[in-house]
């Protein structure tokens, strides 16, 4: 078995090495926070940064991180000059992280190719150190799933290395391991600890004091790595305990406690002192969550993420915006879920069947109940901010891998099992050579010439000095529906030297110049800059701009197309005899979609499952400040209704929250209480809204919702999305405009 796993392991690294090298620096899952955290270390002597959610930093929530897998990146990496980093982490402010768009832009930052293509220097080839540092971090964890699989099932040779074959080659666990990122040294060292409770459980013999000194460091080390490595440390001290009961002796529980924990403190101490020093909070999470943001999200919503959440397992790359296969992660999760619950039916046979001592049931639950609480804590933490992602749990994946490995192994004939082992082992190890060149490498290749092509428009001059000639555009959509996209296609031709990195936008405006929908862009669909590009550089961009579900329908909007600088806002005109800051290309008609329910403007909004929205219409788009627009709402019930809701409408400004007109009324104008609904009885609801004399002209949004006071306040519904998740207590239809007053100069 030794000689498979020296082939595992060798395989593992040659995939690791190809991830690393693949994924463009900077664009792996959060490295474009960890690596500024590492540089700041090696910068000022190991000092770690004091956070500040009111001060934007490079590394971000990361400086709130533990910073042991930083401590030692940085002292791997201090002797590079990393003075170029600003120049090399360029960011791409419209990138769209953690969703798939059609039209790309999924890159986190833009690259420059000379700079970062090999041999490798300054910021680049300290990235790529780390990163290597971050694979042998990996092939540890590997070797502790061989080590903890030989100690649970000694007599299932396919099982040990079936599982450390699925650890080697998970996608996701290669892709991470090519990263710059903290996860890799957690993993590792909460996987250890996991291996190392097994061990003080197995042994006949009592601790030793090199056991408890091994435990204690390995728990302090992981507690300066991560935080959730902190859920093990009952286990250890339930070990301990177990072991004392076994030999009918306290010292492996007194001795042990008191050597690991002293350790422990010693360790890791100093940094759960600093934070609750620093920020009230020996943990740091209050200010981790005030920079990344918070959010409060039912269990209903995090059944929504479940795709996001096996998806992050398996293998999904870039900024949490670059897939495998749909078909794939299909054929995995079956795979997968038929492993896990043969792992289950195997249990309950041994437990059944009484085959199975004490002795051996109590390692194999210490694996059990750190999945258990490692998948616990991850709904813990997903519910305080946005974090679906399956690697969160890798801190488990030995133990994961070894059960998935017993599953897929416990019930067949011996003979069979390692043709099993060998089948799963080397379909994943096929799929994650495969991914870094069919998957991760294309979704980052630019496409565009240097060469020379004659203008068909008017160049486009900047106030940089910049010249741009747009040398074809074509609105490629001629009739779309709510929640489609319109696709747009752009060719430009760089005529002078841009000195400012500026933005591309795509409009949808309504007669009553509302933008109804929009695209903001760097060029080459997010992978160019501007200041980049050299005289006659040619390129495409071919944009895809979503119209939003509950836009209004019929009417028709204008494409128009403009250029910006998004520190300033400043735009550059694009006629020189006519001077515009924006570009008509056509128009495009939107429609409304088919329905049965012969509702105008049909949609689907479910309140709490129990009310849905199935259309509305609205008399004025473009009221005037002082006049009134009626809305008329279409609901209908989902089940009978037990409660009496008011319907309340607004027009509302977001950015201040100030409500500009309003109506609360139950349906009807009171004569069509909820209670008094049929089910799938469709009620029209109409509402007047008078706009506020002194309401600012402006663009404004329409927000509607369902509320039912209580003696604690008002109770609103939620929004439930069609996955199952449950969103805001409102929902937004069409924006509108409001006009000056009558009589007020526009």
């Amino acid at each position: 078995m030794r000689r498979a796993l020296m082939l595992i392991c060798a395989a593992y690294l040659v995939l690791a090495g190809v991830y690393s090298v693949v994924t463009p620096i900077l664009d792996a899952s959060d490295e474009l926070w960890h690596y500024p955290m590492v540089k700041f270390i090696a910068d000022n002597n190991f000092a770690l940064p004091v956070q500040d959610p009111t001060v934007t930093t490079a590394w971000r929530q990361e400086g709130s991180q533990p910073p042991l897998y930083y401590l030692l990146a940085a002292l791997i990496t201090r002797g590079i000059d990393t003075s170029d980093l600003d120049y090399i982490r360029r960011i791409n402010p419209h990138a769209d992280i953690g969703t798939i768009p059609p039209d790309g832009n999924i890159n986190m930052i833009v690259h420059r190719s000379d700079a970062e293509a090999f041999p490798y220097r300054g910021t680049v080839l300290a990235v790529h150190v780390a990163r290597l540092f971050s694979v042998i971090l990996g092939l540890g964890t590997v070797i502790v799933t061989y080590c903890l699989a030989l100690q649970l099932f000694p007599e299932r040779p396919a099982a040990i290395l079936g599982a450390t074959a699925i650890n080697a080659f998970l996608p996701m666990f290669l892709f991470i391991s090519g990263s710059v990122n903290n996860d890799n040294l957690s993993n590792l060292l909460g996987n250890l600890l996991t291996l190392l409770i097994v061990l003080l459980l197995k042994r006949e013999r009592a601790p030793t004091l090199r056991d408890q000194v091994v435990i204690g460091v390995v728990a302090g080390l992981g507690l300066l790595a991560k935080l959730n490595i902190g859920f093990l440390l009952p286990l250890v001290a339930l070990a301990y305990l177990v072991v004392s009961i076994r030999r009918r002796d306290p010292r492996p529980l007194l001795v042990g406690g008191l050597v690991s924990g002293a350790l422990t403190i010693a360790i890791a101490g100093w940094w759960y002192v600093r934070n609750m020093q620093l920020y009230g909070d020996p943990t740091g999470l209050n200010i981790f969550l005030d920079i990344v943001g918070r959010r409060s999200a039912p269990l209903a919503q995090l059944w929504a993420e479940r795709e996001s959440f096996t998806r992050g397992f398996w293998g999904f790359f870039g900024g949490m915006n670059v897939p495998m296969p749909a078909m794939l992660y299909l054929i995995l999760n079956i795979v997968g879920a038929l492993a896990l619950l043969s792992a289950l039916v195997f249990l309950l046979k041994t437990l059944l069947r009484r085959e199975w001592h004490s002795a051996r049931w109590l390692p194999a639950l210490v694996t059990l109940a750190w999945i258990a609480i490692s998948f616990v804590s991850y709904l813990r933490w997903t519910t305080e901010t946005q974090a679906s992602q399956g690697r969160l749990i890798f801190g488990a994946l030995s133990s994961i891998c070894v059960w998935f490995a017993v599953g897929l192994t416990w019930w067949t004939p011996k003979r069979l099992r390692a043709f099993i082992v060998g089948g799963a082992g080397g379909g994943l190890a096929v799929v994650a050579a495969v991914v870094p060149f069919t998957v991760i490498a294309p979704a980052y290749q630019t496409d565009f010439t240097l060469h020379a092509i004659g203008g068909v428009n008017p160049s486009v001059n900047a106030p940089d000095g910049g010249s741009i000639n747009p040398s074809a555009l074509v609105v490629q959509t001629d009739t779309v529906q709510p929640g489609n996209y319109v696709n747009i296609l752009a060719s430009w031709r760089i005529e002078e030297r841009f000195s400012r990195d500026w933005s591309f936008f795509v409009h949808l405006v309504s007669a009553d110049d509302v933008i109804v929908a929009q695209r903001d862009i760097y060029p080459g669909n997010g992978s160019l800059a501007l200041s980049d590009l050299a005289v006659d550089t040619f390129w495409t961009d071919e944009i895809a701009i979503k119209v939003p579900d509950n836009a209004y329908a019929p009417q028709t909007l204008s494409v128009e197309i403009g250029w910006y600088f998004l520190p300033t806002g400043e735009r550059f005109s694009v006629f020189e005899q006519e001077p515009s800051q924006r570009w008509f290309m056509g128009t495009v008609q939107l429609e409304s979609p088919p329905n049965d329910l012969g509702v105008p403007n049909p949609l689907s909004i479910n309140f709490g499952d129990e009310i849905e929205l199935v259309g509305y219409e609205m008399t004025d788009l473009s009221p005037n400040a002082g006049e009134a627009t009626d809305i008329t709402l279409y609901w209908r019930g989902l089940r009978a209704l037990t409660r009496d809701y008011v319907v309340f409408v607004h027009i509302i400004d977001p950015a201040t929250l100030t409500i500009h007109a309003g109506s609360d009324a139950q349906p009807a104008a009171w004569t069509r209480p909820t209670t008094a609904w049929t089910p799938d009885e469709i009620v029209a609801d109409t509402h007047t809204l008078n706009v506020n004399p002194d309401a600012p002209p402006s663009i404004y949004e329409v927000e509607i919702g369902l509320y039912v006071q209580t003696d604690a306040g008002f109770e609103r519904l939620r929004v439930v999305t069609p996955d199952g998740g449950v969103a805001n207590d409102y929902a937004y239809l069409n924006r509108v405009r409001v006009m000056p007053a009558a009589g007020e100069a526009p």
